[in-house]
């Protein structure tokens, strides 16, 4: 399966990373990352009735860097829903270093 993210132009990679994601105040959600770019994501949940397209929400991904303990957080908006498979997520506001460990991301070959 690594071959088919190879193949793709824009560099998105495949993590396995546990994501939390907050919705409002009230509700905590994990997921999954099923893959990641600079720029969006896409997380494996098996419920999505909490969302709605554009929803923005804040999100946390901890040990984003192979056990390091660093974290990556922020707020994002969902650009799509795909019923029992997940949703997909644009990134809108990004502190410094999380920016930072993105960008890094993209920069890394798989």
């Amino acid at each position: 399966n690594m071959k088919h993210y190879e193949r793709r132009q824009i560099k998105r990679h495949s993590k396995n990373l546990p994501i939390q994601i907050g919705i409002g105040t009230q509700i905590i959600i994990n997921g999954q990352i099923r893959d990641i770019s600079a720029k969006s994501a896409f997380i494996y949940i098996k419920n999505s009735v909490y969302f709605q397209q554009d929803d923005e929400l804040n999100f946390k991904i901890e040990n984003f860097n192979n056990g390091s303990g660093e974290s990556i957080e922020g707020t994002a908006r969902i650009s799509r829903i795909e019923p029992g498979e997940g949703i997909a997520i644009y990134f809108t506001g990004l502190d410094e270093e999380s920016s930072e460990q993105l960008s890094q991301l993209s920069l890394k070959t798989t």
